[in-house]
């Protein structure tokens, strides 16, 4: 994969993280009802305004590093890891816990979104060249 197709994945991962925070930060409920994802109660708002907090952090960290790819290994690994723990989070919640979902494509489909980003980010680090720090 080349460094602009990667750099075009990690700002559309970085797109799709900042809508999903702003909507949560903002509590857009009427957005959210919409999306089919329930908006949070009283007593757990403050989870989604933290979870809206860190998907914002983490899509301007890799909006940062998609200007240099090749020079922002780091980021990379760090952004697979959080996409990861998310998507086994969020998979172990409605298999093996059982929530309900007021609309059953919606969570499984936002992890099928990160997987294709992780593994875009994935390609690129195992076949791209590291940058050279020193030049």
């Amino acid at each position: 994969m080349s460094e602009n197709t990667v750099r075009w994945v990690m700002r559309a991962d970085g797109i799709f993280n900042i809508l999903a925070g702003l909507l949560l930060q903002l509590n857009l409920t009427g957005i959210l009802t919409a999306l089919g994802w329930p908006p949070p109660t009283p007593e757990t708002r403050v989870y989604a305004l933290v979870l809206g907090s860190a998907l914002i952090g983490l899509s301007l960290t890799i909006w940062v590093a998609s200007r240099r790819p090749s020079r922002a290994r780091e980021a990379l690994i760090i952004s697979i890891i959080t996409h990861l723990l998310a998507g086994l989070t969020i998979l172990y919640e409605i298999f093996i816990a059982g929530i309900t979902l007021p609309s059953p494509w919606l969570l499984p489909a936002a992890v099928g979104v990160q997987v294709l980003f992780v593994l875009g980010q994935f390609y690129y680090l195992l076949t791209a060249r590291p940058a050279n720090a020193y030049s």
